[in-house]
Parts: structure tokens; C-alpha cells; sequence
């Protein structure tokens, strides 16, 4: 499978192609829930478009914590399925779907008193690696370590000698968050679908209670595109309330 290429002629294309006809879907944002909304849709032979404002990932998703991580913090909640639905999707990153972007990445963490919080700890990090492992997908990451205070600050020298014991190791994972959503919209668009970024939402088409289109203006060429299309999805991130005002109402 070869992903598609996003250059100008293709961008213009895809505008014109959307204008065209109408579409089963149209995706309203180009951040990774909008990414993965069109490369699902598309996937499924659905005529799909997916616009976005700016650039591809200039919100959000180029300004996270770029971590894929199995969230360790939720087994002392015991919220067990979804520490193992997380660890899955990290294994899945990491050896399958996008194994150029994911890397490893440690984490330290200190250790404060004598015996119990080793084992308290130390169990639960334990737990975390057995679940990533048991799921099948967890061996593209070291398991954890536990280190003495000599050994820890040898890891971070800038830690206070006298404010810890020892500390654990373990591993999750961080992701190039920005050229991740990109690989999601050029393989959605070899599979079909039609792309544009630098391509703003300025209103939406409407027949009694259903928004039936949108107005897209060219912000890169100039002019205005009626795209229509029987589902449309609001994938603006923390611009979707803004995005909803076009409408008049929520929902």
C-alpha cells in the first residue's frame, strides 16, 4: 500500500472533485480525529472529503504530550480494560501500524521510603509490563528496572540525594504526533478520498433540520466551493464549538 502524494495539483483536484458531486461524507477538520474519521470512512467504499482550515495537525494534534502511553496511573483505579484497550493500541503503533514514528521512551520514578513503597510500586509497574506482553503486542519495549539511589541518580544527577531511595524504570512510548495524522490523510487519500488543507469553512447548506453542505473558501487560491454531502463531521477539535456557531445551534 503506497500513501498518496498532497502536492498543489492534488489539492486543487481534490476541491473541484468535491464540488463535483456529492459526497457521503465530509470531514471538517484535519487533526487526527479527522484523519482517522476519513481513512475509516473511505476504508468502508464510503465517497468521502476531508477539509482543514490551516495545515494538516496545526492544532492540537501537533502540540500534545506526543506520548503513547498504556496508562499505569489507571490501574490503582483498577480500571483494568481500559489499561489493556491502551496497552493494545500502544503495541499496535509500535510493531504494526506506524513503527517510524513510535519510539520508546523511559520514565523514572522515585522512590521515597524504605520497603513498602518498592513493593507497592514495583508491583504495579509489574502488572503494567505482564498486561502489555499478555496482549500480544508488548514486545517492542524493554521491561522495568529497579534502581538504588546511586543508580537513579546516575540516570538523573539532578535529583536530590537525600529526597529518595531508590526508583523504578519502566517504559512507554512518544510519537511524532504531526507526521502521524499526515500518514493518516495520504493513505485515506490512495484509498479515494479527496483532501484539502488550507481550506476554511465559512457556512453550511441546510434543508429544513438537516445540514445538507458547507461553503469552503480557497484560502491558498481564492474562490468559494458548495460541497455537499449526506453526512458531515464536525472534527474541529477546540474549534467545535466555533464551527457549530455556523450552524445556529448544537447537535
Amino acid at each position: 500500500m503506497r500513501t498518496a502524494t498532497l502536492g498543489p495539483a492534488e489539492r486543487a483536484a481534490a476541491l473541484a472533485a468535491m464540488a463535483e458531486r456529492e459526497l457521503d461524507v465530509l470531514v471538517v477538520g484535519g487533526g487526527v480525529v479527522g484523519a482517522g474519521t476519513a481513512l475509516d470512512a473511505v476504508t468502508r467504499g464510503l465517497s468521502t472529503g476531508i477539509v482543514e482550515a490551516r495545515d494538516w495537525a496545526s492544532g492540537t494534534s501537533s502540540r500534545s504530550s506526543k506520548l503513547i502511553h498504556g496508562g499505569l496511573r489507571y490501574l490503582e483505579m483498577l480500571d483494568f480494560a481500559l489499561v489493556r484497550e491502551a496497552l493494545k493500541e500502544r503495541g499496535l503503533l509500535l510493531e504494526r501500524l506506524a513503527p517510524h514514528l513510535v519510539k520508546p521512551v523511559p520514565f523514572l520514578y522515585p522512590l521515597q521510603h524504605q520497603g513498602w513503597e518498592r513493593l507497592y510500586a514495583g508491583s504495579g509497574v509489574a502488572l503494567y509490563d505482564a498486561m502489555s506482553v499478555s496482549s500480544g503486542h508488548g514486545r517492542g519495549l524493554p521491561v522495568h528496572r529497579h534502581l538504588s539511589r546511586k543508580g537513579a541518580l546516575r540516570v538523573a544527577p539532578c535529583l536530590r540525594r537525600d529526597a529518595l531511595t531508590g526508583a523504578l524504570q519502566y517504559y512507554d512510548a512518544q510519537m511524532d504526533d504531526a507526521r502521524f495524522v499526515l500518514t493518516l490523510v495520504r493513505t485515506a487519500a490512495s484509498y479515494g478520498a479527496l483532501a484539502a488543507a488550507r481550506a476554511r469553512v465559512t457556512g453550511f447548506l441546510r434543508e429544513g433540520e438537516r445540514v445538507v453542505g458547507a461553503r469552503v473558501q480557497d484560502v491558498e487560491a481564492g474562490g468559494e466551493y458548495v460541497i455537499r454531502a449526506k453526512q458531515i463531521v464536525n472534527a474541529t477539535g477546540v474549534w467545535t464549538d466555533d464551527t457549530q456557531a455556523l450552524i445556529g445551534e448544537r447537535g
